[in-house]
């Protein structure tokens, strides 16, 4: 089974980030000093029903299936230059004790590569943004693709471009994570555009219950290549995981 993974997968596919555990303040000579340490923290509560953290249950399942070669991920062109404008810890993990379900997983691109053109500011480019909108529309210029675009709206270009090219490529299911755009495209299950496509849209919710697999706690994994302090009782505040800017803060 070939899926196509989209950046939202490997976003939450970080179970695990670098948080700073203050123990207190400490004198050192005449001065006050905060005191802690740095450990591998998950994102998430175990007591948590959140959508993300049922979603995220499954893919530890998903990722062995890879390892054992009965699942292959897959990205793409436009996939990758999405992760091109985003920090590479975004995807990866941000800290040296992060750590990532998909760590260490290939994950080759179904149709190579394309990058955005830069330059100094004189040469007045577009933004990499602008320049994949641009390059997406393009493609409608494919009457399939087209129609697609049109049943699933301007604003949902780019994941209907990411589904076209599922499709284009005989891939089972686009992987993500992004449920607003799955309600979309199941409210618009019996139009033409999306009915004829044989790729589906799914969440690793919807791929795990399909595939029976069993929904494992991103805690599990918590020891996994740890040679570090590690957090089990302790998760992200508000379940999240911080931004770049917000990482470098060394608060809890």
């Amino acid at each position: 089974m070939r899926l196509l993974v989209d950046n939202t997968v490997l976003y939450h596919a970080v179970t695990h980030e670098t948080a700073w555990i203050s123990t207190g303040k400490s004198k050192w000579g005449p001065h006050e000093i905060d005191t802690g340490y740095s450990a591998r923290v998950p994102v998430h509560d175990d007591d948590t029903d959140g959508r993300e953290h049922r979603n995220v249950r499954f893919l530890a399942g998903i990722a062995q299936l890879c390892r054992n070669g009965f699942v292959e991920l897959l990205t793409s062109a436009e996939l990758q230059d999405e992760q091109f404008r985003q920090p590479a810890g975004r995807y990866r993990g941000y800290g040296y004790f992060d750590h990532s379900l998909f760590a260490r997983l290939q994950i080759e691109s179904v149709d190579g590569h394309v990058f955005p053109h830069l330059g100094p500011s004189w040469m007045r480019l577009p933004s990499a943004e602008e320049q994949q909108r641009a390059r997406i529309d393009r493609h409608r210029q494919d009457e399939a693709f087209d129609e697609l675009v049109r049943t699933l709206g301007q604003a949902n270009s780019q994941d209907a471009w990411h589904l076209y090219t599922a499709d284009k490529f005989g891939i089972h299911a686009f992987l993500t994570m992004d449920f607003k755009f799955i309600r979309t495209v199941e409210a618009q299950a019996r139009s033409a555009a999306v009915s004829r496509l044989k790729a589906r849209v799914m969440s690793p919710e919807m791929l795990g219950k399909e595939l029976g697999l069993f929904p494992l706690s991103p805690r599990l994994f918590s020891y996994h290549d740890a040679s570090f302090f590690v957090r089990t009782d302790l998760s992200m505040p508000s379940e999240k995981r911080r931004p770049l800017n917000g990482y470098r803060r060394t608060d809890r």
